[in-house]
């Protein structure tokens, strides 16, 4: 559904476009056939205008989701382990610790 509101969006707007298009055309002859494209023309524009604006208000919270420092907490992580790849190092070091303290 996130990839279909801007394709939406833009195809209303270009729609509109064209309806605006015949309205101009229709206005000196069919003024009431004008009317109904002008119309057609206002609803779609603000149709697509309020897609395009609700996709970008969604990534945008989205990006600041992501952009929190509390969401990645692998820095508070990194001074722990920063001298052995693996835990069995850490273990290695308790033993011995206790070994030469007996």
């Amino acid at each position: 559904m996130k990839k279909l509101k801007p394709i939406l969006g833009i195809s209303l707007l270009v729609q509109s476009i064209s309806f605006l298009v015949l309205c101009l055309i229709n206005l000196e002859k069919k003024k009431s056939l004008a009317a109904v494209f002008g119309i057609f023309s206002a609803i779609g524009g603000a149709a697509g205008t309020a897609l395009l604006i609700s996709n970008y208000k969604e990534e945008k919270s989205e990006e600041d989701f992501f952009d929190d420092d509390e969401f990645f907490f692998d820095e508070d992580f990194e001074d722990d382990f920063s001298e052995c790849d693996d835990i069995e190092c850490n273990f290695a070091e308790d033993i011995a610790v206790e070994t030469a303290e007996a």
